[in-house]
């Protein structure tokens, strides 16, 4: 046999073992997607996600440790590693398949290429539906917060001109008429701009914070002690109080504090009598002051309160009858989602949700236990009326880690289009050009990673208009560096189908 000939049967017999091994992985993906299917069944009730739905359970399915030692060989081989596979699974491992029969000399029939387009064109048009169609800019688009009246901030007209999509209220502060006038503001520049300008309004949720201080205002540096209390009463330590007293009730010796979004850290040392004793653990350099208002994190403490505040439901009202979207702040698991559809027909009537004569739901993802249940959160929510997703990630960065942050970001950006669901980045982007109207170097950077997601949010500050002129630059120069890398497929730590959690 010639040396040709040899590398020919060589090539054909390889292919056939990786044919093999890849039919079964794809047998063992159908059938644990089968089984999620069956249990996600009486969640779908829009015929329209149905088909998303499926796509997001054979992602869910889809065994990496199989396939992992098989993508160095397909790229050998000259065919896809499936690293890219989240918008069509089930099309790109047949695909595949069908390559790998024909170079073992048994072809088999390809899967149908419109099944590459179904998924991204579905993803698009939810896209363009939440946050307007394309108008020549960045494809990903831009969302703007209004700033409250009585703050100080851009005016919506500023906002637009500088590139804003969308705009955004935030209804933990406010109440109706406030907010109504934030939507006067709004509504004439829809025809004056001759386009629909969506607007997403964000309940509050509930409010994890410092409620009252006494004594230690000055700042707290690693060693320094304070005392969070269930009755303000003077004592030797700096003393807070909690917004939420499921939290102070949750506090137990070793357990980890994160204030403010974690610039100051803690561990308690000890509770006794009404009394938990802190010592700090890390702050910046120059330490960090303790104030009403700051956020409070107890990471792995997992706190089962209502999602919708009675001040959310105020918002709420407002925002079914004004709003394009509507961001559910806080929850946490699919029955936070059956009271906000309860609250929701309450308001509009019986049969409103399946009318279609509801807003969109933005689903902000803030918690950890959030994050896990966020596949049948997907379901249930896209099951019902269409859904977006927002990550959150200084609230994400103290319930869970800044290491972490990264890693669980981008796996969340990879469910979203395997359920072919935008995503919204609300991660600080330009947080200090936004404020003080001059950008870190660090924060370019990041804002750069954001052209991965479909929207980024932009705050509510001074020269937010400013930071939206930079941003549209960097999406737009990003945007010529889009074309997907090679990275290997790994192992989704948090959903894995070998986990008993889902297949």
């Amino acid at each position: 046999m010639k040396p040709s000939e040899r590398d020919a049967q060589e090539r054909k017999a390889q292919a056939q073992g990786l044919y093999d091994a890849l039919s079964a992985v794809r047998a063992d993906m159908d059938a644990r997607a089968g089984r999620q299917m069956e249990r996600w069944a009486g969640l779908i009730v829009r015929p329209e996600f149905r088909p998303s739905a499926y796509n997001l359970a054979d992602y869910l399915a889809l065994d990496r440790g199989a396939l992992v030692p098989l993508q160095a060989p397909f790229a050998a081989l000259g065919l896809a590693s499936l690293n890219r596979a989240e918008p069509h699974v089930r099309a790109s491992v047949d695909a595949v398949l069908g390559a790998l029969s024909m170079i073992a000399g048994t072809p088999c029939e390809p899967p149908p290429t419109e099944l590459f387009a179904a998924g991204p064109a579905r993803l698009g048009a939810r896209r363009a539906a939440h946050f307007g169609a394309r108008r020549g800019g960045p494809f990903t688009r831009m969302m703007a917060t209004l700033a409250q009246p009585a703050r100080d901030g851009a005016s919506a007209m500023a906002l637009l001109e500088a590139g804003a999509d969308c705009l955004r209220i935030d209804g933990a502060d406010g109440d109706a008429q406030i907010w109504a006038r934030m939507m006067a503001e709004i509504t004439p520049l829809r025809a004056a701009l001759s386009r629909h300008v969506p607007v997403q309004f964000d309940l509050g949720g509930p409010r994890y914070a410092v409620a009252r201080m006494l004594g230690g205002q000055g700042r707290l540096r690693p060693g320094d002690r304070f005392e969070i209390v269930s009755k303000m009463l003077k004592g030797d330590y700096p003393r807070i109080t909690l917004t939420q007293a499921a939290q102070f009730d949750a506090l137990r010796e070793g357990m980890q504090v994160r204030i403010n979004h974690g610039k100051l850290q803690g561990q308690v040392l000890r509770r006794l009598d009404g009394v938990v004793r802190v010592e700090v653990t890390a702050t910046p350099a120059k330490g960090a002051r303790l104030k009403p208002g700051m956020v409070v994190s107890l990471p792995g403490v997992e706190l089962d309160l209502p999602a919708l505040t009675g001040h959310d439901l105020d918002g709420l009202r407002f925002a079914l009858h004004h709003a394009d979207a509507i961001g559910f702040s806080g929850v946490q698991s699919c029955a936070d989602l059956e009271a906000l559809f309860a609250a929701i027909e309450a308001e509009l009537g019986a049969g409103a949700i399946a009318q279609g004569r509801v807003p969109a739901l933005v689903l902000k993802v803030d918690t950890a236990r959030a994050i896990y249940n966020l596949p049948e959160l997907l379901v249930k929510a896209g099951g019902r009326l269409p859904v977006t997703v927002m990550v959150s990630r200084p609230d994400l960065a103290a319930d869970l880690s800044f290491a972490r942050l990264a890693e669980i970001q981008e796996e969340v950006l990879w469910l979203c289009r395997a359920a072919e669901v935008p995503i919204i980045w609300a991660v600080n982007i330009l947080e200090r050009l936004v404020q003080e109207g001059t950008p870190s170097r660090a924060e370019l950077t990041e804002a750069a990673l954001s052209h991965q997601a479909d929207c980024v949010m932009v705050a509510a500050g001074p020269h937010a208009p400013e930071a939206l002129t930079e941003l549209r630059d960097i999406l737009t120069r990003a945007d010529r560096h889009m074309a997907g890398g090679g990275a290997r497929l790994e192992t989704l730590a948090l959903w894995s189908a070998r986990t008993g959690h889902f297949g």
